[in-house]
């Protein structure tokens, strides 16, 4: 794990007030560097340094993603962090969105651009994912379609496909839980899905997409492309992934995917059975465990490294919720969130009120080392191992959670076969 990016950006310059020329002065904001980023943010210094750390985060995830096709430019990305929409819509963003990429055409150039509420675990909650969708298209935009090159441009089911997949992807402290398609997505889909097209019309016909756009439907083309990304990438695990990475090469790479796009095409009787048969708001719901976990050990392996030990998993939660794990303070490099520890915890009582409460315990091994996370859930025949590993000491070298028993990820099929054995 290397240097915090909020230590980074405490020790490098503040950005001085209208450095970047803007003719409104609600945006001469105080900013920060990051590695990757500017920020120039309304937010308290705590929320700030959280929501930079996110971004660090979600820009190496998508580098990692997308390592066959990502061509950094060398230049920070501008993020623009509101408290209010009156600033928000006066810097360019839409009146009723909380949140857009700007691709630029003025003079502030291209941006991200988010309104966050502080004191509102959930308003803060719903604001990441669309943070990370509209962060999503700022990655693709530079780093791998080179700044607006248009020979490496993605279509717009592409480019809006993945972006609305990633607005279900979970940061935990050291990772990503992706893979999740979370309830209010698979609503917005299956409430859609009358309205979809062919695969052959969303892939290839412009003018299909301009006669739904004509028709108010935009929204179902970008529910069909997300539904379409989430299958190529996730369904069967991930039985048809290399199709789409090989979409995503060829036209990263200028080169004009037709036989791919025919292969993805040729895919619709699947594609229509899952979506008809098999998907439901449960379908990826045991990943909500995988996040509670990886959470649960990123906040464990921190206090271990500081010398803080737990009796039993009972005695962990307790401490989790009175607020008493020993954490690294901001500003170091091992720093997490408070916000993350909320977010932890409001996983916690959403699984416990919607699945029945379910078993956390952490093992000592009796030969001393790192101990073990174990969640389980017997209903769902589930059960996860959390495991950390520390270098220096008392820095966070790595965080694996392994499934050690998992019948579904679809948790009412998972509870099926369970019953059934």
């Amino acid at each position: 794990m290397g240097a915090s990016p909020i230590e980074t950006a405490s020790q490098g310059p503040r950005v001085a007030e209208g450095e970047i020329g803007l003719s409104t002065s609600l945006l001469t904001m105080p900013g920060l560097r990051t590695e990757h980023y500017t920020i120039y943010s309304q937010l308290s210094d705590e929320v700030t340094a959280d929501l930079a750390l996110r971004l660090e985060a979600m820009y190496d995830y998508y580098a990692q993603r997308f390592k066959d096709v990502y061509r950094p430019i060398p230049f920070p990305k501008r993020v623009f962090l509101f408290n209010n929409r009156k600033d928000f819509v006066a810097a360019g963003g839409h009146p009723t969105m909380p949140g857009q990429f700007i691709g630029g055409g003025d003079e502030v150039g291209a941006r991200l651009m988010m309104i966050f509420q502080e004191g509102d675990l959930g308003a803060f909650m719903a604001s990441c994912p669309l943070m990370y969708h509209e962060g999503f298209h700022q990655f693709r935009a530079i780093e791998i379609s080179e700044a607006g090159n248009v020979n490496r441009a993605w279509p717009r089911w592409l480019d809006e496909g993945y972006a609305n997949v990633f607005n279900n992807i979970t940061w935990t402290g050291d990772g990503w839980v992706d893979g999740v398609l979370r309830p209010e997505t698979i609503y917005s889909i299956m409430s859609n899905a009358a309205n979809f097209i062919t695969l052959d019309d969303l892939l290839n016909n412009d003018g299909a997409w301009l006669e739904m756009i004509a028709d108010g439907k935009l929204w179902s083309l970008y529910m069909e492309s997300a539904s379409m990304v989430f299958f190529l990438d996730h369904v069967d695990s991930g039985k048809y992934r290399s199709l789409l990475a090989r979409c995503v090469q060829e036209l990263s790479n200028a080169q004009r995917p037709e036989q791919t796009l025919k292969d993805i095409v040729v895919l619709e009787p699947e594609y229509l059975q899952w979506l008809s048969a098999r998907l439901n708001e449960h379908v990826t719901a045991a990943k909500y465990y995988e996040i509670f976990t990886a959470m649960l050990t990123s906040h464990v392996a921190r206090a271990h490294a500081r010398g803080q030990r737990f009796s039993s998993g009972d005695d962990l939660l307790a401490k989790a919720r009175e607020g008493q794990l020993d954490m690294p303070p901001v500003g170091s490099d091992q720093w997490l969130p408070d916000g993350l520890l909320h977010e932890m915890m409001w996983y916690y009582t959403m699984l416990s009120e919607s699945y029945d409460p379910f078993e956390v315990d952490i093992e000592y091994p009796t030969e001393g080392g790192t101990p073990l996370i174990h969640v389980r859930h017997p209903r769902f025949g589930l059960e996860l191992e959390g495991a950390f590993k520390l270098k220096d000491s008392n820095k966070i070298a790595s965080v694996d959670i392994v499934y050690i028993a998992c019948p579904s990820l679809d948790l009412l099929k998972a509870m099926t076969m369970v019953n059934t054995d």
